[in-house]
């Protein structure tokens, strides 16, 4: 208690001498280029940025061996269609008549895990990934659906590829067949997980194969690109569209501020001692003007700190959308916090942003409490009655929380954690929506965001 004392009247004499005020901020300027040509990768901690061409990729596959995540690139003109008249034993005779009336699929913009090719999954197998099939003994996942993918190019389809997952190996490699429907191109190929060390995701480029376009994980926290959104139709109801935004990195946590200034910013870190370090605990943080606590929300930046306006043809920037930022502690370092927002945007004639951003001091004698990686799966995601924790080594008892969308715990249990078990937790009871899952054990914490339909 004494040392808390003496770090909150550390930091409370740091930030009376030191506020947060227009002057101390950083801003910086990002350039997507015409179009949004360009996604960059940015580091919200010293700014560094790296590019990739927007269209370098069309497929990714998770390089987590627990996941089973296989996103698609609709910013490069790609559109998935499942094929509703057979499984993998019918790749070679895929009839494509009346596919523009297949149920189509877009990635989650909520739940990194949640691609694609994961939107169907079967509610009466809690095997049953969408895409395939995980065998609990062999921790193997066999495909058993058929995609279309439609390639575009101005609006109208160009290419038409079919699509088939074979398999997810121990290792985490895909191995999965794509072949064009006029014969022209087939093969069998697999993304390897060692190819793709430190990054989130292994990519693939439909006519150059694996590619890299990510940077190490460590050198980045959110990603300025783009992607469909469900957005308010004219006549009503929502329509999906290509937005440019904001994605944080998976496993990133995010609290959004609204509204905020830095005035508010700086009165709560002096009125807390600027305590953000000693006093971290891996539950949802709240800022007192924000409603919703730090989650890993895929898109908890997302779009909204920009509108525009139909009548004058102007964007409006809403400084007010405030933004902090949890960075993962790197190389052995502290958990770390970053507040962001927007001060400028030139839509798509230029793809530039202006963003101001504050990290927040390093104390000495500060501690932080960070999550280890405890060899713990969660499944089936999405879920409706119940999700399985399953422990991949013993770790006594360990206490698990379970907190909603809004940062708010809702439950709590113990559970014996014991290897190569599973323990169900039932979630009937909950309503549909996102939610936060932590495991919290003597040897580290884990946390889990996964969907209740």
């Amino acid at each position: 208690m004494k040392r808390s004392l003496i770090f909150g009247f550390a930091a409370s004499l740091y930030l009376a001498a030191n506020p947060v005020t227009a002057q101390s901020l950083t801003s910086d300027t990002i350039v997507m280029g015409p179009g949004y040509a360009n996604s960059i990768y940015y580091n919200v901690l010293t700014g560094e940025k790296s590019s990739a061409a927007m269209n370098s990729w069309h497929m990714a596959h998770t390089t987590v061996t627990r996941d089973n995540c296989i996103r698609i690139n609709h910013a490069a003109g790609i559109e998935v269609y499942a094929y509703p008249n057979g499984d993998n034993s019918n790749f070679s005779t895929m009839d494509t008549t009346g596919w523009h009336s297949w149920k189509k699929f877009y990635n989650d913009v909520h739940v990194h895990e949640m691609g694609a090719l994961n939107q169907q999954p079967n509610p009466g197998n809690m095997w049953d990934f969408s895409w395939g099939v995980y065998d609990p003994n062999t921790k193997e996942v066999t495909g058993d659906s058929l995609y279309l993918f439609v390639q575009l190019s101005g609006g109208k389809p160009s290419q038409f590829y079919k699509f088939m997952p074979i398999k997810q190996l121990v290792n985490g490699n895909l191995v999965f067949r794509l072949a064009t429907i006029d014969g022209t191109k087939d093969i069998t190929d697999t993304l390897v997980t060692a190819d793709f060390p430190n990054k989130s995701y292994k990519y693939y480029h439909f006519l150059n194969g694996e590619v890299n376009p990510e940077p190490n994980r460590d050198n980045w926290d959110v990603l300025f690109t783009r992607y469909y959104a469900p957005t308010p139709a004219p006549g009503g109801g929502t329509v999906m569209y290509l937005s440019m935004g904001v994605e944080s990195k998976r496993g990133t946590r995010v609290s959004k501020i609204l509204p905020g200034s830095w005035t508010d910013i700086n009165d709560f870190l002096t009125a807390n001692g600027g305590g953000l370090h000693l006093n971290y605990i891996d539950s949802a943080y709240r800022f007192p003007t924000s409603n919703v606590g730090l989650n890993k929300d895929l898109t908890r930046i997302g779009s909204d700190w920009k509108s525009f306006n139909n009548t004058t043809g102007q964007w409006t920037v809403h400084s007010e959308n405030m933004y902090l930022v949890e960075v993962n502690p790197r190389n052995g370092g502290d958990t770390e916090f970053v507040y962001l927002s927007f001060s400028e945007f030139g839509g798509s004639a230029t793809g530039q942003i202006v963003l101001n951003r504050y990290v927040v001091p390093r104390i000495p004698g500060a501690v932080s409490k960070t999550s280890k990686d405890l060899n713990v799966q969660l499944f089936p995601n999405p879920a409706n009655d119940f999700v399985v924790l399953q422990f991949g080594k013993n770790l006594g008892n360990a206490t698990v929380r379970l907190f909603s969308n809004t940062g708010a715990q809702v439950a709590q249990t113990q559970v014996s954690a014991t290897e190569n078990t599973g323990t169900q937790l039932p979630i009937n009871h909950l309503i549909t929506g996102i939610y936060r899952l932590n495991v919290e054990t003597a040897m580290g914490s884990q946390s889990f965001t996964f969907v209740k339909q």
